[in-house]
């Protein structure tokens, strides 16, 4: 066996005599002759952290070129306002409608006395290049197999076909066709009238609505003395009350509108073992600047639930009838705004009555009226401000007025004697302390 080491660069050999490997081996242990003292050392060593420290802190990121300023050198851009975006049309419906005149008897344009047929279309295009507009086609299919046609594009909105008939208006021999289209979008129920002729062939316009105030409900009635009929065609007074009617005839060589000069509403009230009345209230202008705008000039009371019937008639009420008061003088029966009607049993007798508003300051004064059952009629009972408040316990009214000063409320609760006379009880400033005052007693 060799047991001899293999010699590398790495390695030292140990050969050699025992006396020259122990003289190495002291060597070795003891180290060089002169060392640096060990305070030095120590000095040396806290020397070089320290100067360690010192560069890691004072590292810094090098310093990056300045950029030239390339917004000072460039040009100026002008403030440019730019236009609105085009509006883009809304998803609008066409609408489209059609009515036949044909299931009417006796339909003659040219009166040769053969039945015509009439079709009348609208169609209200709002997707139209043009803008919003609506179409008018009236088709008329004479006896005699003639067809004639009506066209025209108006101005936008009448689409909406409410009547359509044949009358003798213009002509004993032969009928006009009356059509009433309804605005698209009303909402008053605005429309307009149209009556079309036959002329030389044609069909042709004859009169057509000037007023823009014209609602629907056009119809025709007998004219006086004449074979001809006249039309009568409601304007709206304002939106609380019934229109105005205007008659429109024609004269023979044109035509005469003449207004009503006066609207009526109508009321109904349920009296004694459920009687139906009808209140016809005819109001009008008073034509002053200053005051009420529009009154009712009188009240008349049909019996049913109908008007205008002479011989359903029970009585005329009339505002100069009525005896006035120190609180509310005026002996008019106003009719402006919408309250201007009250209905409900005031003297808790099962009969309903009503109040016609008297006086149009704050306090708004109402002249009630109580149904009689002995007489049949209304009459007058008593007058209190504004809407008055019912108590059935004690059968007691609260009635709210203003002060003097027009700056403070009272509330006055009133009963009835025993001769149904309305006594005034107690006064109080709040509704709550007058309704408590009412249940106080029960």
């Amino acid at each position: 066996m060799n047991d001899k080491m293999p010699h590398t660069p790495f390695s030292t050999p140990l050969s050699g005599s025992a006396k020259e490997i122990e003289l190495r081996i002291r060597n070795i242990m003891s180290g060089p002759k002169k060392r640096p003292p060990l305070p030095f050392l120590i000095l040396v060593f806290f020397i070089c952290i320290f100067c360690g420290n010192i560069v890691s802190c004072q590292m810094a990121e090098p310093d990056a070129p300045a950029l030239p300023n390339i917004s000072a050198s460039l040009p100026e851009i002008p403030d440019i306002s730019l236009p609105d975006p085009p509006k883009q049309k809304p998803e609008a419906k066409v609408w489209e409608y059609q009515a036949v005149l044909g299931d009417l008897e006796d339909v003659d344009l040219d009166g040769d006395g053969l039945p015509d047929t009439v079709t009348v279309a609208t169609r209200l295009d709002p997707q139209s290049e043009a803008g919003t507009y609506d179409t008018l086609t009236v088709t008329a299919v004479l006896g005699s197999g003639a067809e004639l046609e009506y066209h025209e594009t108006g101005e936008p909105g009448w689409c909406f076909i409410n009547i359509i008939y044949a009358h003798r208006i213009t002509n004993p021999d032969r009928d006009s066709l009356v059509l009433e289209l309804g605005a698209f979008g009303s909402n008053y129920d605005a429309a307009e009238t149209i009556v079309l002729e036959l002329v030389d062939g044609k069909l042709t316009e004859r009169y057509r609505t000037e007023n823009s105030s014209t609602i629907s409900g056009v119809y025709s009635t007998g004219g006086e003395d004449s074979p001809l009929l006249d039309l009568r065609i409601p304007v709206l007074v304002d939106k609380w009350h019934a229109p105005e009617y205007h008659t429109l005839s024609w004269n023979g060589t044109g035509w005469d509108e003449t207004p009503d000069g006066y609207f009526t509403d109508a009321e109904t009230v349920t009296v004694t073992g459920g009687r139906v009345l009808t209140l016809a209230l005819r109001g009008r202008y008073t034509g002053e600047e200053f005051g009420p705008r529009l009154i009712y000039d009188q009240i008349q009371v049909f019996d049913g639930d109908m008007m205008f019937n002479p011989n359903m008639l029970l009585q005329t009420i009339l505002p100069e009838d009525v005896p006035g008061d120190d609180r509310f003088p005026d002996q008019i029966f106003s009719a402006d705004g919408s309250a201007c009607v009250w209905i409900q049993d005031i003297n808790f007798d099962g009969a309903e009555d009503f109040a016609v508003l008297c006086d149009s300051t704050r306090n708004q004064g109402c002249r009630w009226f109580r149904w009689n059952e002995g007489q049949g009629q209304f009459e007058y009972a008593f007058s209190l401000a504004g809407e008055v408040e019912l108590v059935p316990e004690g059968q007691r009214l609260i009635e709210a007025c203003w002060t003097e000063d027009w700056e403070d409320k009272l509330y006055n609760i009133y009963s009835f004697n025993n001769r149904g006379w309305l006594i005034l009880e107690s006064t109080w400033d709040t509704m709550v302390e007058a309704q408590n005052a009412c249940q106080e007693d029960f």
